[in-house]
């Protein structure tokens, strides 16, 4: 296991956009904020898979966000359902069982 990065989320941040943004070499921007190219290219996997992950979940996506409400509505509206005819069920049980004459 790898130690620590001793850098904060700024300067990573700083790091990689400099990195994306070719406004030098890899080395250079490495040996800048002391770390390794392998550190900083790792940095920008990461980057970019969270950016990745967040517009997969909808969040530059209207219509992805749209879609998943729907279904959590139709899920929903399901569960009321069968909670429904479970309550109606149980009523009956019990009437049927005050009826034959237990409690």
């Amino acid at each position: 296991m790898g130690r620590k990065l001793a850098l904060d989320v700024e300067q990573r941040y700083e790091a990689v956009m400099g990195l994306l943004g070719r406004e030098e070499p890899a080395a250079a921007i490495a040996r800048r904020h002391g770390i390794c190219e392998a550190t900083l290219y790792g940095l920008r996997d990461e980057f970019l898979a969270a950016g990745k992950e967040a517009l997969s979940q909808g969040r530059g996506d209207g219509r992805q966000r749209e879609d998943r409400v729907a279904r959590m509505d139709k899920a929903l509206a399901e569960r009321d359902r069968v909670i429904g005819e479970l309550t109606i069920a149980n009523r009956s049980f019990c009437l049927i069982g005050r009826q034959a004459g237990q409690p």
